[in-house]
């Protein structure tokens, strides 16, 4: 089987090994985009794809290995669409006493209003206002973006490569001091997000598909993980299912990245019905 630690002849429609141990990530996806533009299936095994090969690769000579198909068309975008609409209108009505018990728990909990309305950015770096829940104590608006963006950069530098910090079980990027006792339960099931049905609505988000970032995020994603951005965030995606609090800055764009080349109806049902049992267990939140 060819292997590639570095670049060699392939030939077209043969499948691609590429064990990534000693690859640069820029190295490392230049490698996998290259094997599917002509036509060859890639199978990866590297530390940053090693958590979503633990739960969706393929084993083969005693390791784990991801898998990246090449594309061989997808259904039309008005049916990716027709599908957000029906699904997050039907949600809307059948959760709106949930939607009106929770906006009465938060309002009751702690001064500030019931939604948090911030800045994010989409589909080709468009920005846009998501809403959610207010799960946390208000700061005022510059020292909060200050605060948050000082986690994030903490954040990418103890995880880069996939490193755990000795002591860690969960990666956090949340000041938990100020997550309100209410707010703790509605991010622990992700009730929080519920308005973004609303951004789905719009067509500013879909139901499945890459996480929206904040505004100053953006500068912090390398150019190996830029096609993130040539598709509409999602509501929940790979991240959410396996990588929720348990992965590096660059693990989960490297989950992006695989959604994006995996990206179907059925892997979208099949991650919206994952996200339910995550939702239900509360796993890695906070």
């Amino acid at each position: 089987m060819p292997v590639a630690d570095t670049a060699e002849v392939e030939l077209q429609g043969e499948p691609i090994f590429l064990e990534g141990a000693h690859l640069h990530p820029e190295v490392l996806f230049h490698q996998i985009e290259a094997s599917l533009e002509r036509g060859n299936q890639v199978w990866v095994s590297a530390p940053l794809v090693e958590p979503l090969a633990a739960s969706l690769g393929r084993a083969r000579d005693g390791q784990r290995w991801l898998v990246f198909e090449p594309d061989t068309g997808s259904a039309p975008g008005w049916l990716f669409r027709l599908r957000d609409v029906l699904v997050a209108g039907i949600a809307l009505a059948l959760l709106s006493p949930l939607l009106a018990f929770v906006a009465l728990l938060v309002k009751l909990s702690s001064p500030g209003p019931v939604v948090y309305a911030t800045e994010v950015v989409g589909q080709g770096q468009r920005r846009f206002t998501w809403h959610k829940f207010r799960s946390m104590r208000l700061l005022n608006h510059d020292e909060d973006e200050t605060r948050r963006k000082a986690e994030i950069q903490h954040f990418i530098e103890r995880t880069h490569g996939g490193a755990r910090p000795s002591g860690d079980t969960d990666f956090k990027v949340v000041d938990a001091t100020r997550v309100t006792p209410v707010g703790r339960v509605l991010r622990r099931y992700s009730l929080d997000e519920l308005p973004q049905l609303l951004n789905v609505l719009r067509g500013q988000m879909t139901l499945v598909g890459p996480r929206p970032c904040l505004a100053y995020e953006v500068e912090f994603y390398p150019p190996w993980a830029q096609r993130r951005f040539d598709v509409t965030p999602g509501l929940t995606g790979v991240w959410q299912v396996y990588g929720r609090g348990r992965v590096g800055f660059d693990e989960a764009a490297a989950m992006d990245m695989y959604y994006i080349h995996r990206r179907s109806f059925a892997f979208d049902l099949y991650l919206m019905l994952k996200t339910v049992a995550v939702v239900f267990t509360g796993k890695g939140a906070l």
